[in-house]
């Protein structure tokens, strides 16, 4: 019989820095804050990675200091949570807006002193880093009113009513964009639907990154039709099957 392997665990400590400092210089209103926000970071470096935002539980509150360690079985979670700490390590240096935005929001939520981060499962090679405020990061500008075709996969709201909508390109890869309410209830209604959307993208130094969506149109089913016709080439060309696009038109006389 084989054995199971037991899941890969993840676990992090978030901690307020400080001679002295315990979990009872933490009020339970400054704690709420500081756990919401570490949670945002979690969701804004997963959104940044493109996986699934990892499930976190409190594991346990280090006695003698205000030091909280997190827990997660998801496979994800490890990567993300390094992807963290190395954000943190450089300042939001190369990270995403909403990375760096989090980076600061943590910050800001802790009160009673300082923030570290200590390393993903207590990774010897590695050192506690104090969270800092994100470096400027002057590269970054908003590109406005580009228009992009695909297909509407995924829409959710989060528990702040911020709302995301997914979008798979017609040539390929994908996208999430931030999205008001209203928009993600319209969305909601052309899932699985081709359609034109005016986003913005971030263009920063190194990369770029998914903006707002302003404005999405259901195509019409004409493009649908070849869309569908597109897809069907595209895998059966992956199976190693050749078309003849003439192929594909009728001829009367022959019938």
């Amino acid at each position: 019989m084989a054995r199971v392997r037991p899941p890969k665990t993840m676990s992090v400590t978030i901690a307020v820095a400080g001679d002295g400092i315990t979990p009872k210089d933490v009020s339970l209103r400054h704690l709420a804050e500081l756990l919401e926000a570490t949670a945002a970071a979690f969701e804004a470096v997963s959104a940044e990675k493109g996986v699934a935002v990892p499930v976190l539980s409190l594991a346990k509150v280090k006695t003698g200091s205000a030091a909280y360690q997190f827990y997660s079985e998801d496979a994800q979670a490890e990567g993300v949570a390094k992807s963290l700490y190395t954000a943190a390590r450089k300042r939001g240096r190369g990270s995403s807006p909403a990375v760096r935005r989090s980076i600061s929001r943590m910050l800001h939520a802790s009160k009673a002193g300082p923030l570290r981060i200590e390393p993903v499962n207590d990774n010897p090679k590695e050192k506690p880093v104090l969270i800092a405020e994100p470096l400027p990061d002057e590269g970054t500008e908003i590109d406005e009113g580009t228009v992009v075709y695909g297909r509407i996969v995924g829409v959710r709201i989060d528990t702040h009513d911020r709302g995301k909508v997914s979008l798979r390109y017609d040539d390929g890869g994908q996208g999430e964009f931030n999205s008001p309410p209203e928009l993600v209830g319209s969305c909601a209604t052309l899932l699985g639907r081709n359609v034109s959307a005016r986003v913005t993208f971030v263009r920063g130094n190194e990369r770029d990154w998914d903006g707002d969506l302003e404005e999405v149109v259901e195509r019409s089913n004409a493009t649908d039709l070849l869309t569908a016709l597109e897809d069907a080439r595209r895998e059966l060309t992956e199976k190693g099957i050749v078309i003849d696009a003439s192929q594909w038109i009728l001829d009367e006389d022959r019938e």
